[in-house]
């Protein structure tokens, strides 16, 4: 089976495909580090229930900021699945190009920076 035809060349896909994989480790890592931390704070220890309280708070806090990390590891997985498919590189929004210095910038964008300031703004 062919590889769909990229519109950028072996030596940008290259990169470009170097910067996801990149985040990915990094992604993988904080995850791993943060869920390593869950496990360690939930660990029974002595303690009045003050002690308890701010535990609880820290893993409550520890678990969204890991939830976040697992999201955005779904973000570039999905992006490495459109730079395989050819359409990496789109603006899922209006279907033009997203400028190669936001790829560089942010490798799993998802839209042109027009579209994704329209996406913050919007209610």
């Amino acid at each position: 089976m062919s590889r769909p035809a990229s519109r950028f060349g072996a030596r940008l896909t290259a990169e470009l495909r170097g910067r996801l994989l990149e985040a990915r480790r990094t992604l993988l890592a904080a995850v791993a580090a943060t869920d390593e931390e869950v496990a360690g704070l939930d660990a029974p220890g002595p303690g009045d229930s003050t002690d308890r309280a701010a535990a609880a708070s820290i893993i409550l806090l520890v678990s969204r900021l890991a939830g976040h990390d697992k999201r955005e590891l779904d973000e570039v997985a999905a992006a490495l699945r459109r730079l395989g498919s050819g359409g990496y590189g789109i603006c899922e929004s209006c279907g033009k190009s997203i400028a190669l210095r936001r790829l560089r910038a942010v490798p799993a964008a998802r839209f042109c920076l027009a579209c994704q300031e329209a996406e913050e703004v919007a209610p």
